[in-house]
């Protein structure tokens, strides 16, 4: 009994109230503006915030509940619900410090490890390699091979940028297409996509329960493919060359099991709340559309 009357004298206060309404009514603001608004950058933006109040507002309940638990029922007193307040705030803007850090340097070793036989590039392709990451300004990038009947490619950063490309991907596409592929990697490269979208990911996959932070991942996963596709056809100035590889990925894709390949895929489908991917249509759709700027190199 004095556990619940310690956690209803805190959870009654107004400081507490406050701190819980403000991260909700703060994701439906940010959910109307994403909803409203049509650039891809802001969205993201959006999406990230959401993110980050989602994940406090969990981080802050979970601290309030074990410090009532473990001292308010002791000393229920207005200063030892100042004291749970003032701490579980502290924990929550905390506590994922460590966690970040920790993912930040392991998840790339991870992604990489689900890849064998990785291998360099041959001298013409990392030339033109080389010139692409100039041009978009990524500094000392690598590209590696591997053997695969799947047409994949995906970016990590270790000690520097990485660029991995299946070897049927290779056989599959022409000198353009995989050229706005590399320049799509690079995107997100330069946008720490890899960094955020492993980040994001690993907290959705520690909060399972978390309804908001799952549609967040999936909605984030989407916003950014689309940058990147609007990066690559910016940068190559032939978006159709992109809507072609995509084309081909998706025609050549074993049984269209993307999901099986995970993040390694420059591909997926995606029509719910809850895929990481916008719709291979849609992407498509959007890469003609934006052609109509570029007449000459199309």
């Amino acid at each position: 009994m004095s556990e619940l009357i310690a956690a209803y004298l805190y959870f009654s206060s107004l400081p507490v109230i406050s701190s819980i309404i403000f991260p909700l009514s703060s994701l439906l603001v940010l959910y109307a503006f994403f909803r409203r608004i049509r650039n891809v950058r802001a969205r993201c933006w959006s999406l990230g915030l959401m993110f980050l109040s989602s994940l406090f507002l969990w981080i802050f309940t979970a601290a309030s509940l074990l410090l009532c638990f473990t001292f308010l029922r002791t000393n229920p007193s207005e200063l030892g619900v100042r004291w749970v307040f003032g701490s579980a705030i502290l924990i929550a803007m905390a506590g994922a410090i460590p966690l970040s850090i920790t993912l930040r340097v392991m998840s790339p070793r991870i992604v990489l490890a689900k890849v064998k036989d990785l291998h360099p590039a041959h001298r013409d392709l990392k030339k033109s390699f080389n010139t692409l990451a100039w041009t978009m300004q990524v500094s000392s990038p690598e590209l590696r091979l591997f053997k695969s009947d799947v047409p994949i490619s995906f970016a990590v950063e270790t000690k520097r940028p990485t660029v991995v490309i299946s070897e049927r991907l290779l056989s599959l596409l022409t000198t353009e297409e995989l050229e706005s592929v590399m320049a799509h990697e690079f995107a997100h490269i330069k946008n720490s996509d890899t960094t955020l979208k492993t980040l994001i990911t690993a907290y959705r996959t520690a909060l399972p329960f978390d309804p908001i932070i799952r549609m967040i991942e999936a909605a984030f996963h989407r916003e950014r493919e689309i940058l990147a596709d609007e990066a690559a056809a910016r940068v190559t100035a032939k978006p159709l060359s992109l809507a072609t590889a995509l084309f081909k990925i998706y025609k050549a894709f074993p049984n269209r099991n993307f999901s099986s390949q995970g993040t390694l895929s420059i591909l997926g489908v995606g029509s719910t709340l809850t895929k990481r991917y916008p719709s291979v249509s849609d992407r498509i759709n959007h890469l003609i559309q934006l052609a109509q700027t570029y007449p000459v190199n199309n």
